[in-house]
């Protein structure tokens, strides 16, 4: 029995101000939602003063982070629905369809495996029917390709001796679905003569939580602490390409682990433009960039924004000579990493990505930039623009700088 004490007291802290709400993307265009406050302090009141309460209404957090940022008394309101949705789940269970979602690192190795396969089985129609009859998967969702030569079969660990070294912590998009920009990573961090190790790592929890998992997140963050802290211990610091992965090893994992190594871990996790940013302030930044005359629209996932960080990306990308990036300002993709696959749940995805879509067309741009592998899997459907990681675009003006030598 999922045990709801663990869970810090900030809710007490709540105004019921509904700023949470108002951010909220959800909300905005459904009422199936009760909505974060309801469903995250209000609730959490209900459960410290009364007994265990399930709210089914919970399935429809996407635990994007955004009530987070917009609370004016740093309540972790999603924390507190994170949890919720593991109290649902524990009362009610969960489906196949979602023991498969929340399972992206074993899926992904078994996808891989037969990729040509897989990808294609995964554009037929008559299988997309049947997988929306059986499962609840949306036959008009679109899904992300996965790749037989993975990063796990393509990348050998280099020694470098460098004096800044790097974990990376690769995720389960990256290392399954688009190995170029972990490649494209690996090549950055050598333009900058930084090492690259590539630790011990199992997904980062975060489709698990979304799923109301708990007990498996937890335990994938135990494990993810023990190996990443072995390389944070030996001077490397831990950096991720996925902005959702990042959260997870930042935020996340001091509330569903709330140990002192999990605090020690986080304050070596960077995301990987942030990092390089940190390297541009501090004067150890390669900045022999090539000109590219591009012109970009770059979308900004949740989870990004969820860190408080700033916009690093538009940062390093607006190093570039001549390069134009223009930051599209359209919230939510509605894509929301599991979210998006789930029948019930789709009409809500493609409502909240109509504002995206809407801005990408208006924009005109030669493609898009974002982060994040979920969003660029909901801009692939909704938007004719080819989409990029900002890794991907420093690795090509790096490489057209050396060629120009």
């Amino acid at each position: 029995m999922l045990d709801p004490n663990i869970l810090e007291t900030t809710y007490e802290k709540c105004l019921k101000c509904n700023a949470c709400v108002a951010s909220c993307p959800v909300s905005g265009v459904t009422l199936d939602f009760g909505g974060p406050k309801h469903l995250g302090p209000e609730l959490k009141r209900l459960v410290d003063n009364q007994q265990i309460i399930d709210d089914k209404r919970i399935e429809f957090c996407t635990l994007c982070g955004n009530c987070d940022m917009s609370c004016p008394e740093n309540v972790h309101v999603s924390t507190l629905t994170a949890y919720a949705k593991a109290i649902h789940t524990e009362k009610s269970g969960f489906s196949f369809r979602d023991f498969v979602l929340s399972n992206a690192e074993l899926v992904g190795k078994m996808a891989s495996a037969f990729a040509p396969v897989t990808n294609m089985a995964m554009k037929m129609k008559p299988i997309r029917k049947m997988m929306e009859k059986m499962m609840g998967i949306p036959e008009d969702r679109q899904f992300p390709n996965y790749q037989f030569k993975n990063f796990n079969r393509v990348y050998k660990n280099k020694t470098s001796g460098s004096k800044r070294k790097v974990a990376y912590f690769v995720g389960c998009y990256a290392t399954y679905n688009a190995p170029e920009v972990a490649g494209s990573f690996v090549k950055v961090m050598e333009y900058n003569g930084i090492e690259v190790a590539i630790p011990r790592q199992k997904c980062c929890g975060i489709p698990m939580l979304a799923n109301g998992r708990m007990n498996r997140a937890q335990k994938n963050a135990s494990d993810n602490i023990e190996s990443l802290l072995a390389y944070t211990r030996r001077g490397y610091d831990v950096v991720a390409t996925c902005t959702s992965c990042s959260l997870a090893l930042k935020k996340e994992y001091l509330s569903i682990n709330g140990t002192d190594e999990a605090r020690e871990l986080a304050a070596h996790v960077y995301d990987a433009d942030e990092y390089l940013r940190m390297l541009k302030e501090e004067g150890e930044l390669n900045v022999n960039l090539a000109p590219m005359k591009d012109r970009a629209g770059y979308h900004a996932p949740c989870h990004m924004r969820a860190q408080g960080m700033g916009n690093p990306a538009m940062d390093m990308l607006e190093l570039i000579p001549e390069y134009d990036v223009q930051d599209l300002g359209a919230g939510c993709c509605g894509q929301c990493g599991t979210f998006g696959f789930k029948k019930e749940k789709y009409d809500v995805s493609m409502k909240l990505g109509r504002t995206m879509a809407e801005s990408v067309k208006d924009l005109g741009a030669d493609y898009t930039v974002t982060e994040c592998g979920m969003c660029k899997n909901q801009l692939d459907q909704l938007t004719d623009k080819a989409v990029k990681h900002p890794i991907q675009i420093l690795a090509e003006s790096y490489e057209r700088a050396k060629r120009a030598i």
